[in-house]
């Protein structure tokens, strides 16, 4: 293993400890099989339409996940470090995917097979946990996520980017940003001026 990848496997195992402690034999287990790829910028992960039987965790990058309708891409979430990426998961029974993935940057992923998943989970009972717990609180997040795009402007969108992921407006171009919050790129320039100014009243 290189010593990038070797970095990078600290990382997850830093992200693991936030929710269990792993010993040495455990993280050996883990390692084993652990799949960790570099993908460059622009690397589409996974089309509409193709079947996704992996999913994702991001150690270091940005992905966007968008749909294409009416012949536009409309970004529907972005994923950064730390972030799982679960469209096995997340699909419907056939696995086929509703959606599009692609990596706005360079990315280092580590790539979990849902069957492979589920093997290794049968091999020790504090994976199970571990695996539910990370589960539960992907959900959470998705389902409060879903909650307040609903319920929300788009300049209060963009107010919960700057105060909950600001260093997303600076890594993503302009119009995917727009895309996400639903506006125009237009638009956006017209939040951020208003915003502005009312912060230097």
């Amino acid at each position: 293993m290189t010593l990038k990848k070797r970095e990078m496997e600290n990382k997850l195992f830093e992200y693991f400890s936030k929710f269990r402690i792993l010993n040495k034999e455990e993280k050996e287990i883990i390692s084993k099989d652990l799949k960790i790829v570099e993908f460059t910028k622009g690397t589409i992960l996974l089309k509409e339409g193709q079947n996704s039987f992996d999913n994702y965790f991001v150690l270091t990058g940005c992905v966007r996940q968008y749909i294409i309708k009416d012949g536009d891409e409309r970004v529907t979430n972005f994923y950064t470090e730390e972030d799982w990426i679960l469209p096995a998961i997340g699909q419907e029974s056939n696995h086929v995917s509703k959606y599009f993935l692609e990596c706005v940057e360079d990315c280092f992923l580590v790539l979990a097979n849902d069957k492979e998943g589920s093997e290794l989970m049968k091999t020790n009972l504090k994976f199970q946990e571990l695996a539910q717990l990370i589960l539960e609180k992907e959900i959470m997040n998705l389902q409060q996520h879903f909650a307040e795009f609903q319920n929300s402007t788009p300049e209060e969108r963009y107010l919960k980017l700057q105060n909950t992921r600001p260093h997303l407006i600076e890594r993503v171009p302009q119009f995917q940003l727009s895309s996400y919050i639903g506006v125009k790129p237009e638009s956006l320039s017209r939040i951020r001026k208003r915003i502005a100014k009312k912060r230097n009243a």
